[in-house]
């Protein structure tokens, strides 16, 4: 008979007992020991143990991502998803975030606008990021370079590759953006009415949304004040 691996026998049961040890951290809500506690075997040349391993460390990551920036961390969280980045390259996911909290977290926005792209160069119909490349542009005052993501937004809207799982609270949220850089094309491309009946129409559809209301009350104050202006 051939030889018996036994001592292959007993890593593996081992792996397997740590694997089930770091799950059960992540399932009590101890989401850095479950990742201290997979990563290790994420190296192993067992696949089944090394995938398993991943999948828990991928989850305690994500979870870890959140906390860090509830808690206003957002250079910890950045930390966690170039983690998660080294564990699944290229992931969707962690690049958008990371590009988000750049942009929102820490306001580095040339930083954000390298991982927009970045993302494109992987996702090209990624819709978060042309959202947040047309939003860079409006901040710096240059609709005409946020025209072109905008575009391709709405061109490729059915056939958008989505980093969050679609539900009503996530297409709300991104629709705001959507609708919110269209306007600011629009009033750039003039005349500002236009941008006008688009965020009435906007805030109709997504049932009154508040960060679009607020949108639409600071066009008309533009408006007014245009319009005074003209009457003197």
């Amino acid at each position: 008979m051939a030889h018996l691996d036994h001592e292959g026998v007993q890593a593996l049961l081992e792996n397997a007992a740590t694997c089930d040890e770091a799950n059960d951290y992540l399932q009590s809500g101890e989401y850095e020991l479950a990742l201290q506690t997979a990563l290790p075997l994420v190296l192993l040349e067992t696949p089944i143990i090394a995938e398993r391993a991943r999948e828990i460390a991928i989850s305690a990551l994500d979870h870890l991502v959140d906390k860090a920036t509830v808690r206003g961390m957002p250079q910890l969280a950045l930390d966690y998803l170039q983690q998660w980045l080294r564990l699944e390259p290229n992931a969707l996911y962690p690049m958008v975030r990371r590009a988000e909290i750049l942009q929102f977290e820490l306001g580095d926005y040339d930083a954000a606008w390298t991982a927009y792209l970045q993302v494109l160069r992987h996702y090209p119909n990624n819709i978060e990021a042309l959202i947040g490349l047309a939003e860079l542009s409006l901040m710096e005052g240059n609709p005409e370079r946020a025209y072109p993501y905008v575009l391709r937004a709405w061109q490729m809207l059915a056939q958008s590759r989505w980093a969050y799982t679609p539900s009503v609270r996530t297409f709300t949220a991104l629709f705001e953006g959507l609708y919110d850089v269209t306007a600011g094309v629009l009033a750039w491309l003039g005349p500002p009415t236009e941008a006008e009946k688009l965020l009435e129409e906007a805030i109709q559809r997504l049932g009154g949304s508040d960060a679009l209301k607020r949108r639409l009350q600071s066009l008309r104050e533009i408006l007014t004040r245009d319009s005074e202006h003209q009457d003197n």
